[in-house]
């Protein structure tokens, strides 16, 4: 179920937004119920009516609701008839299953308290619409989401141009969205789980491993999705939540999630959502698993990495007397190695990917749990104290360490050396700094003012998971 909410003050259009959503609803074929608060003899145009019929969007039928009286608090005396035949249409609204749309108009400070409509909710939640819209008084949207027990996953302002179109499009494509959200939180809760702690274990080939998993996580995602573009957003997601993970470091996994999944975006966009555009998908995650250590070196270390490599090579082939490439031939060969792995197991799980496998559905049911506790919002201080504990590792320095051995070794001078170690720790403390930063719940902000409701509502619904049980199995298994 995605909960919306419509708000804005008294005569702000609430309620005629609301009507245009039930009236395209119907037009479209959705299954849409609920009832409208429909003012009569308003005085003032920011001021309530002198009273309001409630009208039934199922059955058109209106019923006198409430009527202005200065004696009472809020300033109105509701129909003791109509309260009666709304908890009875509440009560019955399950038999209506599946519903499309539920639209609620409205919710105020009367269910701010738990009174009003506010009775009706759990009826409602029962019924489990795929939608449900609130029409909310701007000023208790908490309180509501508070009386509600879950939180908006979008709102939207009433007096706003294009909310109508938003919620035309909320309604037609939430789908894809809810899907994206619980895929990637569970990516997200495996990666801060399972992958912090074989990265602590320093376990080979573990970065490999995620890859592929990941590979997997979006193939099976995006099978689904009415518009597959939006897989992008699955690692989007995964690397936020590990953004919010206290254990082990975040730089190298958050880069090679969001760099991967935007490599598997790209070659099924390129190529298709097909055999050829999912297994070089497939592909890429692996090359990048291959290459990402070897470019964040290149970047912190510079122009010294590669050729301190190469002579590593050839001490190695000297004292072995072996005869090996160089070291570019090496990258090559190890890079398409990985690559090729990662892409016969991406393959190979395509052509079975009508059957959700159990490990998969594991990661959907009970990793959408994500991450939990109460972090704080970090700050720039904060930040780049964490990025100098990070600087302090052994993944760090070792292959800093190794670069000065070699290029001292080769006739570079100790001043030469001290300025590739001082790069490596400036470029490094701001890389690392800028990864703690990080948060994914500005980047939720930032999406709903820009008006990118969908990756917002998946990204918000992935950050506070397990607010609601699935509706049922078949949901999350591709049949």
């Amino acid at each position: 179920m995605v909960l919306v909410a419509v708000t804005g003050p008294v005569g702000s259009g609430k309620t005629t937004v609301l009507s245009s959503l039930a009236a395209w609803a119907k037009e479209n074929g959705k299954s849409v119920d609920g009832f409208l608060a429909l003012p009569h003899n308003r005085v003032e145009p920011r001021k309530g009516a002198e009273e309001y019929v409630l009208q039934l969007i199922d059955s058109g039928k209106q019923l006198p609701f409430v009527r202005r009286d200065s004696s009472l608090t809020p300033p109105y005396r509701i129909d003791a008839g109509t309260v009666t035949a709304l908890a009875v249409w509440a009560d019955t609204l399950n038999e209506r299953h599946p519903l499309s749309v539920v639209i609620l108009d409205e919710f105020g400070p009367l269910e701010a308290r738990g009174d009003g409509h506010m009775r009706h909710w759990a009826s409602i939640r029962e019924a489990m619409p795929e939608v449900v819209v609130i029409a909310v008084r701007e000023k208790v949207v908490r309180e509501i989401e508070l009386r509600l027990g879950v939180p908006f996953d979008v709102v939207f302002d009433a007096t706003e141009q294009g909310t109508l179109k938003h919620l035309q499009n909320l309604v037609v494509h939430h789908s894809d969205w809810v899907r994206v959200g619980q895929f990637g939180a569970a990516a997200g809760g495996f990666e801060a789980t399972v992958g912090s702690a074989l990265h602590q274990a320093k376990i080979p080939m573990s970065g490999l491993f995620l890859s592929v998993v990941q590979s997997l996580v979006m193939m099976y995602a995006g099978d689904r999705l009415a518009s597959r573009g939006r897989v992008m957003w699955v690692p989007v997601i995964s690397a936020g939540l590990k953004a919010l993970s206290p254990y082990g470091g975040r730089l190298r996994p958050m880069l090679a999630i969001t760099v991967q999944g935007f490599l598997f975006s790209l070659a099924a966009t390129v190529f298709g959502w097909n055999v050829v555009g999912i297994t070089i998908g497939g592909w890429f995650v692996g090359a990048w698993a291959a290459l990402q250590g070897l470019v964040l070196q290149y970047i912190m270390i510079g122009d010294n990495l590669l050729p301190a490599l190469d002579v590593m090579v050839r001490w190695t082939a000297e004292y072995l007397h072996l005869r090996l490439p160089g070291i570019v031939s090496l990258i090559a060969l190890w890079t398409a190695l990985c690559g090729t792995l990662s892409a016969i197991i991406t393959l190979f799980a395509w052509l079975r990917r009508h059957r959700l496998p159990a490990r998969i559905r594991t990661m959907i049911d009970k990793g959408a749990r994500g991450i939990t506790g109460d972090f704080g919002t970090p700050t720039l201080s904060a930040a780049f104290r964490q990025g100098l504990r990070d600087l302090v590792r052994p993944l760090f320095w070792a292959p800093v360490v190794f670069v000065g051995i070699i290029i001292l070794a080769n006739g570079s001078t100790w001043e030469q050396a001290m300025w590739m170690v001082l790069r490596a720790v400036s470029v490094g403390w701001v890389l690392f700094a800028v990864a703690r930063l990080f948060d994914p719940r500005k980047l939720v902000e930032w999406l709903r003012r820009r008006g990118h409701w969908g990756p917002a509502m998946a990204l918000s619904r992935a950050l506070r998971p397990g607010h609601e049980p699935n509706r049922k199995k078949s949901e999350e298994e591709p049949h």
